[in-house]
């Protein structure tokens, strides 16, 4: 008897969590049950109907462990933590964590403001949202600052201000950073922002128009006025909004449509009898039955969401039951998961499930295009494999300062972020040298690909033939990986003198093939084009990005270390005071002075040495 046969006959009948693993000890499936003797017993019984996804599962489990819960609650709740951690390649993976911003405001704060972030802390604070896109977040934002004269400068600024800036000017800030406001009067206006922020915008306008008749009736006019104005601006907001129902007060309407090896997931959010729009996810298709599938999708979704009192679904009865208790935070109303029974319902159902349809479709034709740019690919560079994992890893330096590197990867064509990497170069320190920061590279991500066996179909650098040479030099001493690698790299034609640099000019993509004399000219506009061009420019944008943050970590900290009398004490007091350097060089003389700890004399060497930083990157054109 196997040692897998042997703990199938030693199954409990208790609730609890079980984590399917491979040959290689990795965890590839979670999964809860009420009965675990039951539910993984069922993997493996003969003629047992299975989907494609769960036959592939079982095909790769060589092991499994348990954990035992006393409540079902509890299983709930540990299968969302496992998964999260271990992240299981045949489960319902939302990875929208960090993705999706939120307003926070703190009405204990001596001014409160409107402030994005990315996470729900509990510290008392008024947190509204999450809101699908940055963008849309912005576009609502300006549109209640222009009804709102709120604060919309940082701690920093605020405390930093001399003067009233230009928004005060044009009515748009009360400017209390200077100016005496009573903070009542402000609290009511950001408590009027929350409110329109929250959606209640009938209520508001409500109060609006009682405040504006109180004015005029004590001939307050300018006072009036403003209260008319922004009820026009809350009116014209309410315009915008995308449907009024009649009956359905609040409630998330989620919509699953599963196809292929795919599914997609739409969730229609219904705030004050108001349809706000919505949210929508394309996942692989995991290992689950169709409710599996929809109750681990909303146990991710509301981790860091607040769920409204309703969540309306296709099939309520066949989820657990207590799903709705794990979702309902402490303090909170209870949430509750049914089905649609009225006709509005429905149809609002039947619209969640038409955009998640649609957004599979889309999904799919996306797949469709990528998946030819990889055929394509395949044939022209006599891949052993179709290059489904691509990798392409770009060096980023300026004048011998914060040498480093990217490694993107990409999977089925689309940027897998959580595979992306960063190195900064550790044997290159005298002067900027690319192909020994390449060899580096290549030698540390083959190692550790060797470790973590994750290595990439295809294997791409940014460059012509010397730094393929160079990533072949440490490539050779592999043989055993046969890990196919190519440059990217642009054309030159010379139209000029050979001493007349402006003469060069840039001409078409091409792919430098080891052992190939001559390159791989790719058309423009390409599916191979446009495939490999964007995996280029990702590797660019995300070696640039950190090349940027270590050159700014270096600046301000040799800045401030080349300050006579400025230790690492005082150093932490002026960057927690004033933020940053860019804010402290927008200060005077005489606020440094003010600074605890810092004298007149290091005040004023503090003061020069930053203004003389600012002209020279004037001087020099960097930002």
């Amino acid at each position: 008897m196997s040692a897998l046969e042997f703990k199938l006959k030693q199954l409990p009948q208790d609730s609890g969590v079980y984590l399917m693993k491979d040959h290689r000890g990795t965890i590839i499936y979670v999964g809860k049950a009420k009965n675990l003797k039951n539910r993984v017993s069922s993997y493996f019984q003969n003629g047992q109907q299975h989907s494609y996804k769960t036959r592939a599962l079982v095909a790769e489990i060589a092991d499994f462990d348990l954990m035992l819960t006393q409540t079902e609650v509890e299983a709930l709740l540990l299968e969302r933590t496992l998964i999260r951690h271990h992240m299981p390649r045949f489960n319902i993976l939302l990875r929208d964590d960090k993705e999706y911003p939120l307003i926070r405001v703190h009405l204990d704060d001596p001014w409160p403001r409107l402030e994005k972030v990315r996470r729900r802390k509990e510290d008392g604070a008024v947190y509204i949202g999450p809101f699908s896109s940055g963008s849309r977040l912005s576009i609502l934002l300006r549109q209640v600052y222009r009804i709102f004269p709120l604060i919309r400068c940082s701690v920093h600024e605020f405390k930093a201000a001399t003067r009233p800036c230009n928004y005060y000017h044009i009515k748009m800030c009360l400017a209390p950073c200077t100016l005496a406001v009573e903070r009542e009067h402000y609290l009511t206006l950001i408590r009027a922002a929350v409110s329109l922020l929250e959606g209640n915008i009938g209520e508001l306008r409500t109060q609006l128009e009682a405040k504006m008749r109180e004015a005029a009736k004590h001939e307050r006019f300018e006072q009036a006025a403003q209260f008319r104005d922004q009820i026009r601006a809350i009116e014209q907001m309410a315009q915008n909004q995308v449907a009024i129902l009649r009956d359905t007060e609040e409630a998330d309407v989620i919509g699953m449509i599963e196809k292929g090896a795919h599914i997609a997931f739409h969730v229609l959010s219904v705030r004050q009898r108001t349809l706000l729009g919505g949210d929508h996810f394309v996942l692989p298709a995991s290992a689950d039955t169709p409710a599996e599938s929809l109750s681990s999708f909303l146990l991710q979704y509301y981790a860091q969401r607040q769920a409204p009192r309703s969540i309306l679904v296709r099939a309520a009865h066949e989820l657990d039951s207590a799903l709705a208790t794990v979702l309902t935070q402490s303090g909170e109303a209870p949430v509750c998961i049914l089905s649609p029974s009225s006709q509005e319902e429905r149809d609002l159902q039947d619209l969640a499930e038409k955009n998640a349809e649609h957004q599979l479709d889309l999904h799919a034709g996306q797949h469709k295009q990528a998946q030819v740019a990889l055929q394509i690919l395949q044939e022209s560079l006599s891949l052993p494999r179709l290059p489904l994992r691509i990798e392409c890893i770009d060096i980023s330096n300026l004048q011998a300062t914060a040498i480093v590197a990217s490694n993107v990867c990409f999977i089925d064509g689309k940027p897998a972020k959580n595979f992306y990497r960063r190195y900064a170069i550790q044997t290159v320190t005298d002067a900027p040298d690319d192909f020994a920061s390449m060899r580096e590279v290549i030698e540390r991500r083959l190692e550790r690909g060797l470790r973590d066996d994750d290595l990439p179909d295809l294997l791409i650098v940014d460059g012509g033939k010397p730094q393929v040479q160079a990533a072949m030099s440490v490539l050779e001493r592999y043989p055993q990986l046969d890990l196919p690698l190519v440059g990217l790299a642009k054309s030159r034609l010379d139209t000029g003198p050979r001493d007349d640099r402006s003469r060069i000019a840039s001409t078409s993509e091409r792919v430098v093939i080891p052992g190939r004399e001559e390159p791989w000219e790719l058309e423009e506009a390409s599916p191979v084009f446009r495939l490999l061009t964007k995996i280029r420019d990702e590797a660019h944008r995300f070696a640039i990005t950190y090349h940027r943050k270590k050159r700014q970590k270096t600046s301000h900290s040799s800045l401030l270390d080349n300050i006579p009398g400025v230790g690492p004490t005082l150093k932490k007091r002026l960057l927690k005071e004033f933020g940053s350097l860019t804010a402290m060089r927008g200060v005077s003389l005489e606020r440094l002075q003010k600074v605890s700890g810092l004298s007149e004399k290091t005040a004023l060497s503090l003061f020069t040495a930053l203004h003389e930083e600012a002209e020279n990157a004037e001087k020099t054109g960097e930002s």
